[in-house]
């Protein structure tokens, strides 16, 4: 008897274990859009230690200029776009929340590159050096941070 009247109680406690677990949070995306040139050195403040680091692999591109800074929360699994400079535009979508390693699964669609999957860690840009030129001869490239890293 007491089996009888302890099934209802458990099966009641379960529901509503299953029911107040959080759901994975959205994870905050910046996505910083740049215009890249080879005909000056002038380079945003705001840009330096991005630009340094485009250096490393791409050293004629001497001048950086802010074009967008952008920022969205995406909930994992959903997909959000972001417009960039000259009408160009990326998609980016969050394929899994922060693992136990620190990472996020997140995809990307930039202009000209086609689809970028990886996974990346909190509060670092990855840049993106796009094929995508304007018509003054400014290459685009974009960098993208996620954060905050809040989930398990």
């Amino acid at each position: 008897m007491t089996t009888r009247r302890l099934f209802p109680f458990l099966l009641a406690l379960s529901a509503v274990g299953g029911a107040t677990r959080a759901a994975d949070p959205p994870v905050r995306v910046t996505v910083v859009a740049m215009l890249a040139s080879a005909n000056h050195a002038v380079v945003d403040p705001k840009l330096v230690a991005l630009a340094d680091e485009v250096r490393k692999r791409h050293p004629k591109l001497t001048g950086f200029q802010l074009s967008a800074a952008l920022q969205k929360s995406i909930p994992v699994g959903e997909s959000a776009t972001f417009a960039l400079a000259d009408g160009q535009s990326m998609k980016v979508t969050i394929n899994s929340p922060k693992d136990k390693s620190g990472r996020i699964g997140i995809t990307l669609f930039p202009p000209g590159l086609g689809e970028i999957q990886y996974t990346c860690v909190c509060d670092k840009f990855v840049p993106l050096i796009t094929p995508h030129i304007t018509k003054s001869g400014e290459r685009l490239v974009i960098a993208v941070l996620v954060k905050p890293c809040n989930g398990k």
